[in-house]
């Protein structure tokens, strides 16, 4: 009969141990699955961010473009619209180059 009690504990053990197996094969199981949603998750939105980042980047670099180019364009034309005097400043490089 104690043979008979003992054989069972150790059935009884054998199975806690099976049950315990299956539940961390199942949760290790679960536990990647988890993973590598979230990290597909994460993917999505940090390619959704980079996205968006890259589209305001392109916008402002457009409307930095856009001033430059107004910016330059006024220069030039407050350049063109200085009237020269071409005499006086003939007459200044001789005054300052008089050795020549």
């Amino acid at each position: 009969m104690e043979q008979d009690v003992i054989g069972h504990l150790i059935d009884v053990e054998r199975l806690a141990y099976d049950l315990l197996l299956d539940a961390q094969s199942e949760a290790d199981r679960r536990k990647a699955g988890a993973k590598e949603q979230a990290e597909r998750e994460f993917r999505a939105e940090y390619e959704k961010l980079i996205d968006e980042l890259e589209s305001e980047k392109a916008s402002a670099i457009a409307l930095c473009d856009e001033r430059q180019a107004r910016e330059y364009a006024e220069f030039d034309a407050r350049l063109a619209s200085i009237n020269q005097d071409r005499t006086a400043f003939n007459d200044y490089l001789d005054s300052v180059f008089a050795g020549r």
